[in-house]
C-alpha cells in the first residue's frame, strides 16, 4: 500500500531543496570572479551566475587588435570556467546532489 506520509515528507524535502538552490542562486548573483591576463592589462569580473559584469583594458592594447583579441579571449574563458566551478559548487552545496557545470554544461 502507498504510504502518503512519505510522499508528503519528500514533498517537504524537495521544497525545502528548491528554496536552498534559490537562495544559492541569489548569492551566486552578488559573488564576483575576477581574472586578470597579460600582466593585468585586462580584467574581466563576471558574477557567480556567469554574467559578465565588467572588463577593464589598459590603454596600451588599444592600439594592438590582435593582442586586445587574444587577451580578452583568454580573460573571458578563464573568468567562466571560474564561475561555473563556483556555481557547482554552491548549487551542489544548496542540493545535496553532485554537479559538474564545467565547459559544455557538463555535457562532455
Amino acid at each position: 500500500m502507498f504510504n502518503f506520509g512519505d510522499l508528503s515528507q519528500m514533498m517537504k524535502q524537495f521544497q525545502a531543496m528548491k528554496e536552498n538552490i534559490e537562495r544559492a542562486k541569489e548569492e551566486l548573483s552578488k559573488e564576483k570572479v575576477v581574472v586578470d591576463v597579460g600582466g593585468g592589462m585586462v580584467k574581466v569580473v563576471v558574477n557567480g551566475i556567469g554574467e559578465v559584469v565588467d572588463v577593464d583594458i589598459d590603454p596600451s592594447v588599444l592600439n594592438d587588435k590582435e593582442v586586445l583579441k587574444d587577451l580578452l579571449i583568454s580573460a573571458l574563458n578563464e573568468a567562466m570556467d571560474r564561475s561555473r566551478e563556483l556555481m557547482a559548487q554552491k548549487l551542489s552545496e544548496a542540493s545535496g546532489l553532485p554537479l559538474n557545470l564545467g565547459k559544455f554544461g557538463g555535457l562532455f
